[in-house]
């Protein structure tokens, strides 16, 4: 029941996060080319809790798989490759939402620095908000 409880959590998180990195920090633009999904607050709240699972999915299982097996070279750059991890795990899950997805939704990323600030701050969040809950 434990790990239930915190994967709803972290999944909620992710939600949070988007919507307010989305609607006020604009670093990560998230358009609907349906404009009923912005006009609907349900579908608007579905949408973005399919994203976060959908983010959470990239951010929990994909990116230990990814550390875990740049291991040796995060040791050898005193885990700056890890930042590169973060960063990429931001375009891999805006490029499996463009192009594998058939939904009327599209997220952008800015330039890499601010996609760098973003998931920094994103990674950053996600740990403190987890361990408060």
């Amino acid at each position: 029941m434990k790990i239930f409880r915190r994967l709803i959590v972290n999944i909620v998180i992710c939600w949070v996060l988007l919507y307010v990195f989305n609607y006020y920090w604009l670093w990560i633009k998230i358009s609907f080319s349906n404009p009923e999904i912005e006009k609907s607050i349900i579908k608007l709240v579905g949408t973005f809790l399919v994203l976060g699972f959908i983010f959470w999915i990239f951010n929990s299982p994909i990116k230990w798989i990814l550390k875990t097996l740049s291991c040796p070279v995060n040791f050898m750059t005193l885990w700056l490759a890890s930042i590169v991890i973060n960063v990429l795990v931001f375009y891999m899950f805006a490029f499996v939402v463009n192009n594998y997805l058939d939904w009327e939704v599209m997220v952008k990323l800015w330039e890499i620095w601010q996609t760098l600030i973003l998931s920094v701050i994103m990674g950053i969040s996600i740990s403190i908000l987890t361990k408060i809950l």
